[in-house]
């Protein structure tokens, strides 16, 4: 299997200077948590549910603030004749669920990791564990056991 197989071709993208409350509505309407933020029919960086709370609802922004303000500028993107091996490897090196998938660099699709769990699930099982990968809590905020009660 490759990209043009099992990608989505519907996108939904919005201008860099909408609003991040905005994006947030549109996520919630369609359903989705990830979006290709543009500006004059260029892809300037994606956004996802997560980087609208980490970087913009945790830093107290301003409900008005264009998204480009939040939005990720790396951009990392697979050929349309990539076959699933290649990404996952990808995501894996890029810790990252969702690709844009480029035809001579337009971007005519996205495949999110859930795209392919259908698909060779021992490859999938050492993606999500390099995507997911997390360091060990360092106990910074030592508790006593009996601090808390149900």
């Amino acid at each position: 299997m490759k990209a043009i197989d099992i990608m989505s071709r519907n996108l939904i993208i919005v201008d860099e200077n909408t609003n991040i409350c905005e994006v947030a509505k549109i996520m919630k309407e369609k359903d989705i948590g990830f979006i290709p933020i543009s500006s004059n029919n260029k892809i300037m960086g994606v956004i996802t549910d997560r980087d609208i709370v980490c970087n913009g609802l945790a830093n107290k922004c301003d409900i008005t603030t264009p998204i480009k303000d939040y939005m990720t500028k790396k951009v990392i993107d697979v050929d349309i004749n990539d076959n699933i091996s290649k990404i996952l490897n990808t995501m894996r090196k890029n810790k990252i669920k969702r690709v844009l998938v480029t035809d001579k660099n337009k971007v005519v699709g996205i495949v999110a990791f859930s795209d392919i769990l259908n698909n060779n699930e021992f490859e999938i099982l050492n993606t999500m564990k390099e995507i997911w990968s997390i360091k060990r809590n360092s106990d910074y905020y030592p508790t006593e056991i009996d601090e808390f009660y149900l």
